[in-house]
């Protein structure tokens, strides 16, 4: 028991020096009294576009017992809780917040040192800002979503398809809003993909397939706040690829949906060999 609680104590010390933040739901912190808990080791168990189901380790690294949840009792004011946000899914980043509320409006009783591994806590989403009116041109100039692909790359290759994966990155200075106005997929934020010579869209491309982003499934919300990155992927044929055109080129929003500031920074490609 005394090994386990010195394990507990060292992962907590580094946890809080390298990996975590300090966050509380719509304000400061609270400072450490005693009460503290750290959440780590996350998997989504069920995506749905009101909802997800996390599973998640939880630890009470403070010198205090933490028990709340039962027969309505509160969650302490004074609880610190501890986020692992580097191995946070990518889905989650920048709503931090959404996790510990879920946790606080759970069940939890530890000892000091003590660990309770596959913890589910459901969040419930608001996407009532996801379904604000886009963006306008009347928007004061230099004030808009910047979306760029952070990266995109082959995660399986088949002697017929190829499943990619890729990343998009909002570096501009305000949200960018992925849905379109009706409840079908086809006038959101899309990505095409298509087979070139080089590592240029020219009009020599051949479209190979795209994805439309849906709700749900690659966003939670529909909304990508400065900063944060949205996780995709599809599958293509290579039906259509030849020697004359081997590579890939990612398009980012080829129907321009969003009020983007940059058009010229849309695109990114993959070189493949034959």
């Amino acid at each position: 028991m005394l090994l386990r609680f010195s394990l507990v104590l060292l992962f907590a010390t580094v946890f809080s020096g390298i990996f975590c933040i300090r966050i509380s739901a719509q304000q400061e912190a609270p400072i450490y009294k005693g009460l503290r808990i750290s959440l780590f080791d996350f998997s989504i168990k069920k995506l749905k576009s009101e909802s997800v189901t996390l599973q998640l380790a939880v630890a009470n690294t403070g010198r205090l017992p933490v028990a709340f949840g039962k027969r309505n009792q509160l969650a302490p004011e004074q609880l610190v809780i501890e986020l692992d946000t580097v191995n946070l899914p990518v889905i989650l980043h920048g709503r931090e917040g959404l996790v510990t509320d879920a946790v606080r409006n759970g069940k939890v009783e530890l000892a000091p040192g003590e660990m309770a591994s596959d913890v589910s806590v459901e969040i419930n989403l608001d996407t009532s800002e996801a379904e604000r009116p886009a963006p306008t041109s009347t928007q004061p100039d230099g004030i808009c979503p910047d979306l760029v692909f952070d990266t995109a790359y082959i995660t399986q290759y088949k002697d017929n398809s190829i499943l990619l994966r890729f990343l998009i990155r909002n570096t501009g200075n305000t949200s960018a809003r992925l849905l379109g106005i009706s409840n079908a997929d086809d006038d959101n934020l899309a990505v095409n993909v298509y087979f070139v010579s080089g590592t240029k869209l020219t009009r020599g491309a051949i479209l190979a397939d795209g994805i439309f982003i849906r709700k749900g499934q690659e966003t939670l919300d529909g909304v990508l706040q400065p900063g944060q990155i949205l996780e995709g992927e599809l599958t293509i044929s290579l039906a259509n690829r030849s020697r004359f055109t081997p590579n890939l080129i990612f398009e980012l929003d080829p129907f321009q949906t969003v009020n983007d500031c940059d058009r010229t920074n849309n695109t990114k490609s993959v070189t493949i060999e034959f």
